[in-house]
């Protein structure tokens, strides 16, 4: 870099280096008949107990009617919203308040009750669980109801079951070796748990570039990346027994198959892991501002007061307690949704994003 360059930038960089970062938590949920269009909540980056939101999108110009999840994209400072019962990818600006529009709205048909999305930025696109069976492709600034996908990754529930896709509920992209994630399961008794891979240029019914399987991954729930240390990490929620039902974190190389074990796992009573029989969750984030793991879950029962999040030091381990504990109606009037995390100081993100600290960017 030229040296005149260099001393014009200097002061930017040492005024937005020495801004802490934080994290914040932001969270959405299913609509109800009481609730037709449920909100997107974000959370202070300290909020305990029942603390209200400090911001929240909100109101009919949003269009949002379920948002199950999110992911904030750094480049262009949005979030990326995946509206399961709108059946819709709506794409907001990442730090707006209030009754606000999205910037665009995707919507085909064959997109359908689409449960979660991953933007690559680096190669245009982006990749969506549509139907509840398929990743889907699309030209990241795709939109409108009649956008073209770039490809596709068949269901392989039926007579062809080579891409090993049969309802998957959670899915990250993982840069480090360009592969899309989904923690799935088998289409037929006894429904075992397995978290699939496939290259995200695969096409078609593409086989699956590994799987991991085994007693690691049993009973999974949702899965999580962190891009910075290569860590995967496997939310798992045991049968129940005694009216419980055990919870845990297994934690993954990002690059294992097969039957690997997880390096090692956050569970015992300490972590509060452990549900009432007829709650689950719902989904896991990671929150590389923060450094936080996010955990939510619901109950069958639709009671507000059973929402839960959960938020643990993204470096705990063993029977380690929460640092972090939020519940009830503030997270949502109905159920809640996957967490999801988005920063508290956009300016330091997108330096460090786009030059600086590069090797920080991160899949939630």
């Amino acid at each position: 870099m030229h040296p005149k360059r260099l001393a014009c930038l200097l002061p930017i960089v040492i005024t937005f280096a020495t801004l802490p970062a934080r994290g914040e938590l932001a969270i959405g949920g299913f609509s109800s008949d009481a609730i037709p269009s449920h909100p997107i909540r974000v959370f202070a980056a300290g909020a305990q107990g029942s603390d209200p939101p400090m911001r929240e999108l909100a109101g009919p110009a949003t269009q949002l009617v379920s948002p199950m999840s999110g992911v904030y994209e750094p480049n262009e400072q949005v979030i990326y919203v995946s509206d399961f019962n709108g059946k819709a990818l709506r794409v907001y600006p990442a730090f707006a308040d209030g009754d606000v529009a999205p910037l665009r709205v995707l919507n085909p048909p064959l997109l359908g009750q689409t449960r979660a999305n991953a933007p690559v930025h680096a190669h245009g696109e982006i990749g969506l669980i549509a139907s509840n069976c398929c990743i889907y492709t699309w030209p990241l600034h795709a939109s409108g109801d009649a956008a073209p996908p770039l490809r596709h990754i068949a269901w392989g529930g039926g007579s062809n079951p080579t891409t090993q896709l049969n309802n998957p509920s959670s899915l990250i992209y993982i840069a480090a070796t360009d592969e899309y994630a989904v923690s799935d399961y088998t289409p037929g008794p006894p429904y075992i748990s397995r978290i699939v891979f496939h290259a995200r240029t695969a096409n078609g019914y593409a086989a699956p570039t590994r799987m991991l399987t085994g007693a690691g991954v049993a009973n999974s729930r949702a899965i999580a990346w962190d891009g910075e240390t290569r860590r995967l990490f496997v939310l798992r929620q045991e049968p129940q027994v005694n009216g419980v039902q055990p919870g845990l974190i297994a934690v993954f190389a990002d690059d294992a198959s097969g039957e690997a074990l997880p390096l090692y796992t956050i569970e015992g009573p300490a972590t509060l892991l452990d549900r009432p029989t007829g709650h689950y969750y719902y989904g896991i984030a990671h929150d590389r501002w923060l450094h936080r793991l996010w955990v939510s879950s619901a109950s069958n029962a639709v009671n507000p007061a059973d929402n839960r999040v959960l938020g643990f030091d993204d470096q705990a381990s063993g029977n380690a307690a929460p640092l972090q504990q939020l519940s009830g109606s503030q997270l949502s009037g109905n159920v809640v949704g996957a967490p999801f995390a988005v920063p508290a100081m956009a300016p330091a993100d997108t330096i460090f994003d786009d030059g600086f600290e590069g090797s920080n960017r991160a899949g939630g």
